[in-house]
């Protein structure tokens, strides 16, 4: 039977087949031009066409792929059961570097874009990109990877998920990573172009005002006193914990002539991190956590933290260094301080040398020392050298990691029992690795003496910038109740535990619960089981410890304490 068309029905059919493309972008099926997210509001997305052409969109890494059958299979298994972003090492490189990709151009803490300095090497891109998050909360990879089910919502938390958009940060530390992102998505909303046209004094108050500082220290007592006791020189107070009457003179108190072999090894968002070899003293090595205070402007678009805002990070910093020597429970696992000075002036030249090197070949993004006055305040963190981070250490094998956790965990619990102690921020950057030559690590935990073996290293935990301690019946802490950001961060299992511990704790961050420090443990673990480096895979004994780990895994969650999770894993030695 034939079939009649409408007058240039025919020729409209057979164009269609010659070039269908013109057709396709008229259905929005295709678009010529996008550009990767840069900002979570998605009303703005692709509003740019000229950044990304739809050229740029084939897998650079299918012309040298080479991924195995295990590494498929695990691929498989991370999207199975991870929370958030799939595991970087696991994929060939440039997986998601396209112009479609939802997960492209994040190059943030450590990982390196493929763009090349000026002398060849891989420099640190100061661009931050992120994601919309748009998946649905009933369908969201965003849940622990652990066997525990994930807690049914309420309305009122599936309504906020649905509204709000998640900030997709990689492990390790966050905080440039979230000032950034709080910078960008102030300025794409507010439509202003400079970041530092955001940021006011502390003292001032306006609605739209999106980088302020937070999630600041808080010091509270437990037992009730009257208002004049609580009259506090905090001033007064930092100098005595440094042992001075006065500033120091910054150039004076670190001369070159008193440091060898002095380099720039890190930086934060508050300060700047230097290594040397103090000259006439035995010490080998000393990192320099150096700390701007009390002055008017902003350093690395941030406002600069006070004395009372620094006094409880050098208590907590003292005394859980000092619990190496205590009688009753002790452990060397915290790290050591050697000295804590309150300095004045210009930073010393030879140091704004090494830190504008460390620009030259790792591009930094802070602000350049130079910038601060004669009138300047600082405090200097002196630290024992402990090695290099969890999250690049090359391990021998899994029994290496087993014992890295069980010290990690008895540190923790002799913290709980001295201090009520609870990290609240134990990602693998803030646990170091070192070797060591010691068969045995001792603690002094709960009337009892305990040995741990090293096998061949030893950890130390650092940065309690979130730390939560009591220290004479005064509880101080980070009080992140208002920190909604950091909650909606999502891209691997580190950001679940901050919401965890704020559900532990039910947002009154003073409170004590030891069971923060079981989340973190569960993070530590499953980071042991499937994201450190390991030299030795095939061996049995790295698979005998592996399915330890795996097994405590399994379990770990349904400890109350870091002390309950060290009496567990020394049982089962």
């Amino acid at each position: 039977m034939d079939q009649t068309f409408p007058d240039d029905a025919w020729k409209d059919s057979f164009d269609r087949l010659l070039d269908p493309l013109p057709h396709l972008r008229e259905l929005n099926l295709i678009k010529k031009n996008v550009r990767k997210s840069f900002n979570l509001d998605s009303s703005v997305e692709n509003s740019n066409p000229n950044i990304l052409s739809i050229d740029n969109c084939f897998l650079r890494s299918t012309r040298n792929n080479h991924t195995n059958a295990d590494d498929k299979l695990s691929i498989t298994n991370k999207f199975g059961n991870s929370i958030s972003t799939p595991f970087a090492k696991r994929f060939p490189d440039n997986l998601f570097d396209c112009a479609l990709s939802p997960i492209g151009g994040m190059k943030l803490d450590g990982f390196l874009p493929k763009d090349l300095g000026k002398h060849g090497q891989q420099r640190k891109s100061k661009q931050v990109n992120f994601r919309v998050n748009t998946v649905s909360p009933e369908t969201s990879i965003d849940s622990f990877s652990m066997s525990q089910s994930v807690p049914t919502l309420n309305a009122h938390q599936i309504s906020r998920r649905q509204t709000r958009s998640s900030l997709v940060l990689l492990p390790g530390k966050w905080r440039k990573s979230l000032r950034t992102w709080c910078r960008t998505n102030h300025n794409e909303i507010s439509g202003r172009t400079s970041s530092k046209q955001c940021l006011k004094p502390p003292d001032v108050k306006s609605d739209d005002l999106r980088v302020v500082r937070r999630n600041s220290r808080k010091s509270q007592h437990i037992n009730r006193v009257s208002e004049y006791d609580l009259q506090i020189c905090y001033e007064k107070e930092v100098l005595n914990y440094c042992g001075q009457t006065k500033p120091l003179k910054f150039s004076v108190a670190y001369a070159a002539a008193k440091m060898l072999n002095t380099c720039k090894i890190g930086e934060g968002v508050y300060g700047e991190v230097f290594k040397y070899t103090p000259k006439n003293k035995t010490v080998s090595n000393v990192v320099l956590k150096v700390l701007p205070i009390e002055g008017s402007s902003l350093v690395n678009e941030e406002v600069q933290k006070t004395f009372e805002q620094i006094l409880p990070e050098i208590i907590i910093s003292k005394e859980m260094s000092a619990l190496r020597t205590n009688q009753t429970t002790s452990t060397s696992g915290f790290v050591d301080l050697y000295n804590v000075k309150l300095v004045k002036g210009k930073y010393p030249k030879h140091l704004i040398r090494l830190w504008e090197d460390y620009d030259e070949k790792k591009e930094s993004e802070n602000d350049n020392p130079t910038m601060y006055t004669d009138n300047q305040l600082f405090i200097v963190l002196e630290l024992k050298f402990a090695g290099t981070d969890m999250s690049t250490f090359g391990f021998q094998n899994a029994e290496q990691g087993y014992f890295a956790l069980q010290q990690v965990t008895l540190t923790l619990a002799v913290g709980e029992e001295a201090f009520q102690f609870e990290h609240r921020d134990l990602h693998w950057g803030n646990i170091l690795i070192e070797k060591t030559k010691n068969k045995f690590i001792d603690f002094k935990l709960g009337g009892k003496h305990i040995s741990v073996a090293t096998k061949g290293i030893q950890t130390t935990i650092i940065d309690y910038t979130l730390s939560r301690v009591t220290v004479s019946d005064c509880c101080h802490y980070n009080d992140l109740s208002q920190d909604d950001d950091l909650f909606a961060a999502t891209g691997d299992y580190q950001y679940d535990i901050y919401r965890m511990m704020r559900d532990e704790l039910k947002n009154n961050w003073s409170s004590y619960s030891p069971k923060t420090n079981v989340q973190w443990l569960s993070y530590v673990n499953s980071k042991l089981i499937d994201g450190v480096k390991y030299k030795s895979i095939n061996t049995n004994v790295h698979k005998t410890y592996l399915r330890k780990l795996k097994a405590f895994n399994n379990i770990v969650l349904n400890f109350n304490s870091a002390g309950e999770c060290g009496q567990y894993l020394c049982n089962m030695n």
